[in-house]
């Protein structure tokens, strides 16, 4: 498997996102899906400090994959953990620099331990259709 560097933020932690079903702390179930996804949790993966946010393209009527990517540009975030990737959300966070890992169906515990034995999946591609998370 190659890997991308991960990009480096000057004077700031590395953050991960993750997408979550649920708001419960380190017991969300992650979701399977990024731009309709209901939460991102934003987590230092050192320090297991977070916050919640409740994602605002969710309920987007189009747009939704580009939009939360733009969110994650605009947090400075290092790294997507999410369980599928659009084209387009791929493309802004491919442009951005920030590197995209697979994980879904358990909680962000398990996925940052999975982070952290480095054997998350890579997104360098997408792997699902444009609008493949509406309703």
């Amino acid at each position: 498997m190659t890997s991308r560097p991960e990009k480096v933020i000057k004077g700031r932690d590395m953050q991960i996102a993750i997408t979550i079903e649920e708001n419960k702390g380190m017991d969300s179930k992650t979701s399977s899906i990024f731009g309709r996804c209901e939460y991102f949790m934003f987590i230092d993966p050192e320090t297991e400090e977070f916050t919640t946010e409740e994602n605002p393209a969710k309920n987007a009527r189009g747009g939704a994959g580009i939009q939360a990517a733009q969110l994650m540009v605009d947090n400075a975030i290092s790294i997507v953990i999410s369980g599928h990737l659009g084209p387009k959300a791929h493309a802004v966070l491919f442009n951005a620099g920030i590197a995209a890992y697979q994980f879904q169906g358990r909680t962000v515990r398990e996925a940052l331990e999975a982070y952290n034995e480095k054997t998350l999946t890579s997104l360098f591609e997408p792997d699902v259709s444009a609008h493949s998370g509406q309703a």
